[in-house]
């Protein structure tokens, strides 16, 4: 991932004219400081300052790397570096050259003042060229760090997103898996809910599927699901469970990972006895920011080995959308999950959410 073209172009223009302007600032004091003042002289040197250091900008912003472009294919090595030294300071000196023999900016008469007359442009030309260079490669430095963090974000937002879409890949089959199998029970024993429960099933796996492009909906929508998914335990269970939701609707900014309650409820019933003697209880509520969902414990003495899809699929969930962390608590006579209520729509979701 590159780093964006215009906020790099303007990072280096900007740089250019600020120097520019430094060096046309520069130039005339030094000239007040050994003449006095003469506007005239001050005027020229001015200009001599600004253009000469835009000259020595272009030519390393534009002209440097389109020759290195053709003469040099290499990368990773000193003479890059060595070159554009060499080449600026070539450059600087056949400008002044230039500008001595055609007194374009300035005549000789604006170097009195200097010991060394005959080379004092040159050595001027020396030191504004190495300015120059030491801000052109203190600014690559800063635009190859920005780029490696913009990679890096890059690279873990990728991630996040192949996490996220393996773990949704894992819970569609993992809940049809299941549902369909009450469903054969209640076939085999002629329930007359059976097909009740059929309409439920296909209109809760629609709002599945209604959302399989999101990873987080809102919580009202949720809910919503969470009435059909209770009408088809309640078809299988009756009294053997029962169902205590108690979760209101507060606000419309409130968002979780979908069939994050159902998977929830999944796993009660299937590590507790629910039977007629021993009712299987399942609340929902609201506890300080967090959605509860606690059943009372009353565990099978023999349950098939967990294949960690459901607690273990919301804990990453919820570490990939939001970096919160799901609590789980567990005595002698209660299990208890909290899940953060995530608000709003931050930035970090709607990267994920396509």
């Amino acid at each position: 991932m590159k780093i964006p073209a215009i906020r790099t172009r303007s990072a280096y223009r900007t740089a250019a004219f600020i120097s520019a302007v430094m060096a046309g600032l520069i130039f005339p004091a030094n000239a007040w400081f050994r003449q006095g003042y003469q506007p005239e002289v001050m005027l020229r040197e001015a200009m001599f300052g600004f253009f000469f250091t835009l000259s020595v900008w272009w030519y390393n912003l534009l002209g440097y790397p389109w020759i290195i472009k053709q003469v040099y294919k290499a990368k990773n090595t000193l003479w890059p570096h060595i070159g554009r030294i060499l080449t600026t300071l070539f450059f600087s000196f056949v400008v002044i050259w230039l500008d001595e023999r055609l007194q374009i900016l300035h005549i000789d008469d604006d170097l009195q003042g200097y010991v060394e007359r005959e080379g004092a442009n040159e050595f001027r030309a020396a030191i504004t060229a190495s300015f120059v260079l030491l801000i052109i490669y203190f600014l690559d430095i800063l635009t190859r760090f920005h780029s490696t963090q913009l990679e890096n974000e890059q690279l873990k937002l990728e991630t996040s997103i192949a996490n996220f879409e393996r773990l949704k890949q894992q819970i569609n089959p993992h809940f049809l898996f299941n549902s369909l199998n009450i469903l054969k029970t209640m076939v085999k024993s002629n329930d007359s809910k059976s097909e009740e429960y059929v309409i439920r099933l296909s209109e809760l796996y629609r709002s599945f599927l209604l959302s399989d492009q999101k990873e987080i909906v809102p919580l009202a929508e949720e809910l919503k699901a969470l009435e059909n998914y209770f009408f088809m335990l309640k078809a299988r269970f009756e009294d053997k469970l029962v169902v205590l939701q108690k979760i209101d609707l507060l606000d419309d900014a409130s968002y979780i990972p979908p069939l994050t309650l159902q998977i929830l409820v999944e796993n009660s019933i299937k590590h507790n006895v629910v039977s007629t003697e021993k009712p299987l209880t399942v609340e929902l509520f609201r506890e300080n920011g967090h959605l509860v969902v606690r059943n009372n414990l009353q565990p099978k003495r023999s349950v098939e080995e967990s294949n960690h899809i459901g607690l273990e699929n919301i804990r990453q969930r919820y570490k990939i959308l939001s970096g919160k962390t799901i609590e789980v608590e567990q005595s002698d006579a209660h299990f208890t999950v909290k899940l953060p209520i995530i608000k709003g729509l931050s930035t970090k979701h709607e990267a994920i959410d396509r």
